[in-house]
């Protein structure tokens, strides 16, 4: 019984140490069906991917699949959100050529206009340096957030969802499911309480667990996620790839779908 495929690593294209091939063989050797090179996004302000150099990526990822035919690899973007309309730093038009789209939150995700940056960046980063929490106005911004993109865009993983920032997690998990998004397990970081988790894991949104590798040698480790979901009881039927390969949002056949409303 294992974990068949890790959906969120980082190369040199943005903030990590390896190769595409370096976290390929990795994934390769750590016995992976499928393995995600998922740098960051256009507008991280400081390891980002420049579109510029989507093509080389595309070229690189090719070449490494002709020499490991063995595995799947599935090329995306973790992107980032860019303003409290829920816009991400990735064009609709752009998705059809993406194998994966994760989303997530950054500091240093360049906003889409100074008001953004004053209503949402700023107050966050000054709440939890100094209040250490956020209050109940940028809790529900930040929420509303979420949502929004969640119903904007063919979001496959929501990664680290409650970190930086923080949002209502049930709230978020809730519309996840309803849209068909993944709950990330992430291997660097979980952002909720064991409480929370389990009040997520009761609305049935489905979780993936990923390692989040910045280097090669951590790609396929899923030991935070996977020892998260055994202490607060998540069955791994619940987890996506989990004994089984996910079936990613943006790679279904597209269906007319409720607009989710958030419940304020």
């Amino acid at each position: 019984m294992a974990f068949f495929g890790d959906y969120h690593t980082h190369t040199k294209y943005s903030h990590g140490k390896g190769s595409v091939e370096d976290n390929v063989r990795a994934a390769v050797a750590k016995g992976l069906k499928e393995v995600g090179i998922t740098d960051h996004g256009f507008k991280h302000m400081t390891y980002n991917v420049r579109r510029i150099d989507w093509p080389v990526i595309e070229k690189d990822v090719k070449a490494v699949r002709a020499k490991y035919p063995q595995i799947n690899i599935r090329l995306g973007l973790e992107t980032n959100f860019c303003s409290l309309q829920g816009h991400i730093d990735v064009l609709p038009s752009e998705i059809p050529a993406m194998d994966l789209v994760i989303c997530g939150y950054h500091v240093m995700a360049k906003p889409e206009r100074s008001r953004d940056f004053f209503r949402c960046w700023l107050p966050n980063v000054m709440q939890a340096a100094f209040i250490h929490k956020s209050s109940r106005r940028m809790y529900a911004r930040n929420t509303d957030m979420y949502l929004k993109a969640l119903e904007k865009y063919e979001i496959d993983i929501l990664s680290h969802p409650n970190h930086p920032i923080k949002i209502d997690v049930v709230e978020v998990a809730k519309a996840a499911k309803h849209f068909g998004t993944y709950y990330e397990l992430n291997g660097k970081r979980i952002g909720i309480t064991d409480k929370q988790l389990g009040e997520v894991a009761a609305t049935g949104v489905e979780f993936i667990c990923d390692s989040d590798a910045h280097s090669p040698e951590r790609v396929g480790d899923f030991e935070l996620g996977a020892t998260a979901a055994r202490r607060v009881g998540i069955p791994y039927n619940q987890i996506a790839n989990w004994e089984r390969l996910p079936s990613f949002r943006s790679r279904k056949p597209k269906e007319s779908r409720d607009a989710y409303e958030f419940i304020k």
